[in-house]
């Protein structure tokens, strides 16, 4: 009893801090609930935005209204009768967002008549997948801002039929799920579900708020309450633990609660005060390499969207070096949409669902601001996750580039990849990490999607467990997943910039202390440095590489080739190449049915032996072949 009642205090300290950003919702504020519409943009602000003159409101508009027109053709969607309704979910709400937010910016009554078919056929449903909830979240989101931004257009049948839908679809199923007492409902959670679900239940209820006062407030306050678990994981730094695509799908719910309180009830209860949550701005612009692709790790979905909250980012903290990235998606969009879809790689770009937010959000005043934050070429974040990103240069597709995260596997979406890395030169990637496993083949290998236990069978499948990263093994057995890496940032020394993972908590079984470290010289070389000391039996210690490159052996270290670019791996002191085992293994082929193949992927193993209660090291200068030795 003593010992949970010091665990309660301690986790009620932790919490205090996080909490203490966030204010209440005051009777006021749910006093004066604004007119219809409310929700994102009243009619002054599109009065507004309809006077903005600057070439990207121009191009956005154009995206708008191209967006709405092929939207009028689209097919009825298909709702499924199963327990999922996710992509049926998502596609309404982006056809609604689109074909109201357009009529409301043009005024073409073929906009009008559209969103109101899609937005009443959402209403007729009787279910909209409470089995798996985002779905609900994604579809409340939608009914809200149908209900909201076309409600004088709705008949009073129209409106009942649709308050109702929000009411017994969403608002009242949502408080049968109950907070979690180990996080692990999307209640309480610190994974994407919360701002999800919590986002979109919240903008249903705001919508309907004079016609259910007592529960559109339970709701929201309700959400406003547990909002700030999943903002903690973003603290202190804005790393995020899910990767790059969960950051793009919880995050953007998040920006979409905000502003949804603050137009309707002229606050944010703090929620963007989370400690680190502004800062995420900048990870989702580091992770991204010289090559331009995210470092794709854990559960990571390739899915080439544009980013519209980078624009809320940009505004909010004046900074329009956040958004160069999305100004060269908007371009490409609009481009897209003139010429009809590009051919070129570089050019493929799927449009975000929550595009027509952009225009809510873009602030020409972005374009007149002289002083400009220029983004560091090393940035490290604790956390959660802690990574560590290092680059030769902004802005040139050959800068050398690599990232190196900590973390554990125990949490959402996690992997067995503590210490792995990512490393970029000339143009390619040579060390890379493949994202995630199809759920799907997953399932059908009736895997445990979701249990994170130590012996769960979800790290039997390759992009999963410890065979698929670029990480240290101890006798081939799995990470501790009680365990967490931790990565600092060490002190900048003649221009070489390094980090160092401390991973001694997830090999603690074989070793007491196991440490990484990643630098990059003045010369855009890198160096890799793994130290262990062996507990009190010997293990071998195996280091692997994953690589797409052509792989030979050299007499100094190994030479990978790809796509007319060069890297030599050069294995140097305080051992001979002798004492280590090189392998290079073909690893393209699925090795179990939940495994998808991985064509052309190699793995590079290099294995030594050590004694008990001993120490080792292995160093390993990475040189790309652009460099003149």
């Amino acid at each position: 009893m003593k010992r949970k009642f010091w665990m309660v205090l301690v986790l009620a300290a932790l919490f205090q801090p996080l909490v203490a950003q966030v204010t209440s919702i005051t009777k006021a504020n749910w006093n004066n609930l604004p007119a219809h519409p409310r929700l994102f943009a009243d009619n002054k602000k599109i009065a507004s935005i309809k006077l903005q003159k600057d070439k990207v409101s121009e191009q956005l508009l154009f995206i708008i209204k191209a967006d709405a027109e092929k939207k009028l053709a689209a097919p009825p969607i298909i709702y499924p009768n199963d327990k999922s309704n996710m992509s049926s979910s998502r596609n309404v709400q982006g056809r609604i967002i689109s074909l109201a937010l357009a009529y409301r910016l043009f005024g073409d009554k073929r906009f009008l008549n559209k969103a109101k078919e899609e937005l009443l056929r959402l209403a007729a449903l009787k279910d909209w997948g409470i089995g798996h909830y985002l779905d609900v979240g994604e579809a409340s989101l939608a009914a809200g801002i149908g209900f909201d931004w076309l409600y004088h257009e709705l008949s009073v049948t129209e409106r009942k039929l649709i308050a109702e839908a929000i009411k017994n679809n969403a608002l009242l199923t949502s408080l049968q799920v109950k907070e979690s007492p180990n996080n692990s409902s999307w209640v309480n959670g610190n994974f994407n579900w919360n701002p999800v679900c919590h986002g979109g239940l919240t903008v249903g209820a705001l919508a309907i708020a004079e016609l259910e006062p007592g529960l559109s407030k339970q709701v929201v306050e309700r959400g406003i309450k547990n909002i700030p678990v999943a903002g903690d994981a973003y603290s202190p730094d804005g790393s995020f633990a899910e990767g790059p695509s969960y950051w793009s799908y919880g995050t953007s719910f998040y920006v979409l609660t905000i502003e949804a309180l603050r137009s309707a009830l002229g606050t944010s209860a703090g929620l963007e005060k989370i400690p680190g949550f502004l800062k995420t701005a900048d990870y989702n612009n580091q992770v991204v390499g010289a090559t331009g692709e995210d470092y794709n790790y854990s559960d990571y979905h390739t899915e080439n969207l544009n980013e519209p909250i980078m624009l809320w980012f940009a505004r909010e903290l004046k900074r329009p070096d956040l958004i160069k990235d999305e100004m060269i998606a908007i371009n490409r969009m609009q481009d897209i949409w003139l010429n009809g879809a590009s051919t070129k790689p570089a050019n493929i770009i799927q449009q975000s669902r929550h595009t027509g937010f952009e225009i809510l959000w873009w602030s020409p005043s972005l374009l007149k601001q002289k002083k400009i934050t220029e983004a560091p070429l090393q940035w490290t974040a604790d956390g959660l996750m802690p990574i560590g990103i290092m680059r030769s240069a902004w802005d040139n597709p050959k800068a050398s580039f690599a990232a190196i995260k900590g973390g554990t596997p125990d949490n959402s979406h996690g992997h067995m990849d503590a210490g792995s890395f990512i490393l970029e030169a000339d143009g390619v990637r040579w060390a890379l990490d493949l994202g995630t496993e199809s759920y799907d083949k997953m399932r059908a290998a009736k895997l445990d999607l979701w249990d994170y236990s130590q012996n769960s069978n979800r790290w039997s499948t390759f992009r999963c467990g410890p065979e698929g990263h670029n990480i240290l093994r101890f006798n081939g057995e799995r990470q501790l997943i009680n365990g967490k890496g931790e990565v600092t940032e060490l002190k900048l020394e003649n221009g070489v910039m390094g980090n160092q993972a401390d991973l001694s908590s997830i090999y603690l079984n074989k070793a007491t202390r196991v440490t990484r470290q990643i630098l990059l010289h003045p010369d855009r070389s890198f160096s890799i440095k793994d130290e262990w000391t062996a507990k009190d039996s010997a293990v071998e210690i195996s280091f692997q590489w994953l690589t797409k490159a052509k792989v030979t052996k050299t007499a100094d270290g190994l030479r990978l080739e790809q796509n007319g670019q060069s890297l030599q791996l050069k294995i140097e002191q305080p051992f001979s190449l002798n004492e280590l085992i090189i392998e290079v293994e073909d690893v393209s082929q699925a090795k179990h049915i939940q495994d998808s193949p991985n064509p052309g992927l190699s793995r590079i193993v290099i294995k030594k032996n050590c004694p008990a209660n001993s120490a080792g090291k292995l160093f390993i200068r990475v040189i790309p072949g652009s460099i003149k030795i």
